[in-house]
């Protein structure tokens, strides 16, 4: 188990609760997966850091020579901040601001993946601007369905993710005729928690087809990025990444250019957990309640997506299974943190560890019903830890606010 039950008592009687909790041994093992899997393609993995953006999380997976993907100025401050090299740094998203764009060129990123033209005449005004030769990929939406939830899917016609292939074919002449613009790369993610293969080799049959058809209008590209989305589902393993590489393996090979992948959720949602205590125990009518100061503003995931992450007691109590929510103090009934969950009736102030929580969790979290945001915890050792994030106080809630 990532979160031996002594170690997390002793966090939480340092800590206090809620606090995530994450397993620096566990991240690296997912990276080291994905690195045995795709040896023979050398791909570039650059970790996705809208999954968790801690710092310590960050800065590990730079030191064992992972890259990035940012999708704000923030997180691109983020990541060179940990001490990702620029060099390995890519910027995607659809609604980067001239100020963004021109920050990314100033420090030397390896490409800005673009989702309009009229981000791409905005990326050639920032880098006339700085008179440089802007690094291009477009996003390509291939209008392939992952069958995964809406929410969550990017790569169909209709979103507003990344552009059809007729689109991208302009993007390109233009780029290519452009003083201040070099196209070195395609792009496209098709969403999250992809459990099958087969999403990414139709999407990439096609972009195949139309890298081939660039080349022959002098457009050669280096790179060829082919997103992120690689399924863990809660309270699971990662799914072994041996199986995405067999499949797009000959055809990466066969384009001959360089393969970057994004992981994120598959890095690290297994590698977390959320540690919260029991305040009360109550009934309303059939159901049966357990409530704790762990809430919907610091894991919104169950209530936006439908995620049904596993909850444990760090303590099993003796007596038979009762049907629980697991609901916070938010003044919303959609704040609940799991549903119709079989435990022994724990005792107030039991901690329960909501598990799967690394990803999406503390970097979605809010000051919802102005609640302090939780402590974060990164376990170093078998039996060593350090706080990486401090517990929010009460004064930090109106740190940024102007009397007047």
């Amino acid at each position: 188990m990532n979160f031996p039950a002594g170690l997390v008592k002793r966090i939480v009687e340092k800590t206090g609760t809620p606090v995530y909790i994450y397993s620096a041994q566990k991240i690296l093992d997912n990276l080291g997966a994905y690195k045995k899997q795709f040896a023979s393609l050398q791909p570039l993995f650059c970790y996705a850091m809208k999954a968790n953006s801690n710092g310590a999380v960050a800065r590990l997976l730079a030191r064992n020579g992972a890259g990035a993907d940012v999708v704000s100025g923030g997180e691109l401050y983020r990541a060179l901040r940990a001490g990702f090299d620029p060099r390995k740094i890519i910027f995607s998203g659809v609604g980067k601001t001239a100020e963004e764009l021109a920050y990314a060129l100033r420090s030397g990123i390896l490409f800005i993946n673009v989702e309009s033209f009229e981000e791409l005449e905005a990326l050639e005004r920032a880098a006339a601007g700085l008179k440089l030769k802007a690094p291009v990929s477009v996003r390509i939406n291939p209008d392939v369905d992952p069958h995964t939830h809406k929410f969550i899917t990017t790569g169909k016609i209709g979103s507003k993710f990344g552009v059809a292939f007729k689109e991208a074919g302009r993007l390109y002449s233009f780029a290519k005729a452009s003083r201040h613009l070099e196209p070195v790369g395609l792009h496209f993610h098709l969403g999250s928690q992809i459990d099958s293969p087969e999403p990414y080799a139709k999407a990439l049959a096609a972009a195949a087809n139309f890298i081939r058809r660039l080349e022959k209008d002098g457009v050669k590209l280096k790179y060829l990025d082919i997103g992120g989305g690689w399924g863990v589902k809660e309270g699971s393993e990662m799914l072994p990444p041996g199986i995405l590489a067999r499949t797009v393996g000959p055809a990466v090979k066969e384009l001959g250019l360089a393969l970057i992948l994004e992981p994120g959720r598959s890095l690290v949602a297994a590698a977390g957990a959320l540690a919260v205590r029991t305040l009360y125990r109550k009934k309303s009518g059939p159901k049966n309640y357990v409530i704790t100061d762990g809430a919907m503003n610091d894991l919104i995931r169950p209530a936006f997506y439908g995620a049904r992450h596993p909850v444990i007691p760090l303590v099993r109590r003796r007596g038979k299974s009762v049907r629980f929510d697991i609901a916070g103090p938010v003044c919303e009934s959609g704040d609940f943190l799991a549903q119709d969950v079989g435990l022994p009736v724990p005792l107030r102030g039991d901690i329960l560890l909501v598990l799967s929580a690394g990803a999406y969790g503390f970097s979605m979290s809010s000051q919802y019903n102005s609640r302090p945001r939780a402590a974060e915890v990164l376990i170093t050792g078998k039996n060593s830890w350090r706080v990486v994030r401090k517990r929010e106080t009460y004064k930090d809630l109106v740190a940024g606010e102007i009397n007047v």
